[in-house]
């Protein structure tokens, strides 16, 4: 999910407001970058949440008219005339906004990129991020997306556009670092629909009425002026955040969302369509179409969400077992700053960091959040109550049977590779694969490689000391479906599932083969690519 700012308010966003207030253009890079006269050109249409299924039933029933004009004929197996479709491209995990995103733009996973998810607990400051908050309404991270480039002083790695060293122009998208214009939307354009945010007359609209079709639509109109100022690009990128806002708040998620792409989605991509072509660069450019998760349909109601108050938290399992938490909020006052235990929410899937107690015994001492946890003395007593909880309801009644799968491992120093996850049994861990030999779950699809994405490497450790899935997948009823929120929705992502984590990529050409785009496809993963392929696929398209 990707702006939150109350459940009562559908679709308001922290985002929204921030570039209310300073829409327009931003210079990324300190050296101007001319536009290669005779190289190849990109647009990556980056789409937010957009459900693979949803999106090629529209555009076969001819509902996405300019993204069938540029695809063409439907061959069969994912084979267009002018393009190739991944028929099993998957996310990283968690399959959450500020993650997969990381992943896409950089071609590297969480352990190896330091974004483990929306929230995540960094240990060796001791500082809570939550650039999307999920167990919280605290938006101050969020506006930083824009303000600060959160996420690019947080980012381990190069980025596609440091690796490119192009002229590229990047449009919303929170991971800009290296871009060379970056633009957001202006005042103008939301001035009315901000009037309707603050009074939360929001849910329930028609996608040309909501305010996420006109935020996605502005920013359209923002990067077509500063293409219309500064030139073609070699690449840019087109993000698009209101599929996914819409889709949360949407009382029929998946097949409102088919009428959202339809009547916004396409419009917008067709008139960056347009706009290359009015620039006679339409023939030399390579389009992209790429999703950092999909959605899972949920009960929008108390009952099925664990938050941090609720008497089915995992904040109170984590308290019974002799923890002090820490609350959820991005901050907390030096009143409350002596916790030992940390938990991060990412819809369907909550991280919890546990600290050594020998550190920080009684009441008002802080903690040394450097030093890890005792695995015996500190994570297995956590442990044990979350797995109890879940399986006889003790000591917390409210989340009996609500828990899929309990992750941890051993704990390792912050500054050293973290190890991979394992599950937890009762009462040890099992190596991933070992479990499912036992256990095959066919719902979570490349379960143990997704992940050690997540937790094994150098900055694995940001991804906690234990991952808990709720009971999500669409093989479970939907009124047994949890999810680990502040707040409630219509549909959630962040699990191992394969609804959510299955994606929409497809590479297409301007009036190209669809054959010599598989081919290209091929050498990245094939039909069965991890969205992490996109960033090496762009490299190589560009011959870098």
């Amino acid at each position: 999910m990707l702006f939150l700012f109350s459940c009562k308010l559908a679709e308001t966003s922290g985002f929204v407001t921030h570039t209310i207030e300073t829409g327009g253009e931003e210079r990324e890079t300190k050296v101007e970058v001319p536009a290669s006269p005779s190289g190849p050109r990109m647009i990556i249409f980056a789409l937010d949440g957009a459900v693979p299924a949803g999106m090629m039933d529209d555009i076969k029933n001819l509902q996405m008219p300019h993204v069938k004009e540029l695809l063409g004929e439907d061959e069969g197996d994912g084979l267009f005339e002018h393009a190739y479709a991944a028929p099993h491209a998957l996310s990283v995990l968690p399959s959450s906004t500020i993650a997969d995103w990381s992943s896409i733009f950089t071609g590297s996973v969480p352990a190896w990129d330091g974004i483990p998810g929306d929230e995540w607990f960094d240990r060796e400051t001791a500082t809570f991020f939550a650039p999307v908050p999920v167990s919280m309404t605290d938006i101050a991270d969020n506006t930083k997306l824009v303000t600060d480039d959160l996420i690019g002083h947080e980012l381990e790695v190069p980025t596609l556009y440091e690796r490119l060293r192009l002229r590229s122009y990047v449009s919303m998208l929170s991971v800009h670092r290296g871009a060379t214009f970056y633009t957001t939307v202006g005042p103008d354009s939301l001035s009315n629909l901000f009037s309707h945010l603050v009074r939360g007359t929001l849910e329930g609209q028609e996608p040309e009425k909501s305010l996420s079709g006109t935020l996605d639509r502005a920013s359209v109109e923002e990067l077509i002026k500063a293409i219309e100022e500064h030139g073609i690009p070699d690449l840019q990128v087109v993000y698009f955040p209101g599929i996914d806002i819409f889709t949360h708040a949407a009382k029929d998620p998946l097949n409102s969302q088919k009428r959202y792409l339809a009547h916004v989605t396409d419009g917008a991509i067709g008139k960056v369509l347009e706009e290359y072509s009015r620039h006679n660069a339409l023939d030399n450019t390579y389009v992209i179409f790429i999703a950092d998760h999909s959605h899972i349909p949920t009960m929008n109601d108390e009952k099925h969400r664990l938050g941090p108050d609720g008497d089915d938290s995992p904040f109170k399992a984590v308290a019974k077992a002799g923890f002090r938490v820490r609350k959820a909020s991005l901050i907390v006052g030096n009143a409350d700053k002596d916790f030992q235990a940390v938990l991060a929410y990412q819809g369907s899937m909550a991280n919890i960091y546990l600290a050594d107690r020998t550190t920080c015994p009684k009441d008002d001492d802080k903690c040394n959040w450097k030093k890890p946890p005792r695995f015996e003395e500190d994570v297995i007593p956590v442990l044990k109550s979350l797995y109890r909880s879940n399986r006889r309801g003790r000591p917390i009644a409210g989340l009996k049977g609500k828990l899929d799968l309990i992750f941890s491992r051993q704990p390792t120093a912050t500054g050293t590779r973290a190890l991979p996850f394992e599950v937890f049994d009762g009462q040890k861990l099992v190596p991933i694969d070992d479990y499912l030999s036992e256990h095959p779950r066919p719902d979570l699809p490349e379960l143990s490689e997704r992940m050690r994405w997540l937790g094994a490497g150098p900055y694995g450790n940001r991804a906690g000391d234990i991952v808990l899935l709720p009971k999500a997948c669409m093989n479970v009823p939907i009124q047994n479906r949890y999810y680990f929120a502040g707040m409630t929705h219509y549909s959630w992502h962040g699990s191992a599932c394969e609804q959510d984590g299955h994606i929409p990529f497809i590479l297409a050409q301007w009036k190209g083969s669809g054959e010599k785009l598989r081919s290209i496809m091929n050498k990245f993963g094939g039909a069965t690519p991890s969205e992490r392929e996109m960033t090496p696929l762009v490299v190589s398209i560009f011959g870098k």
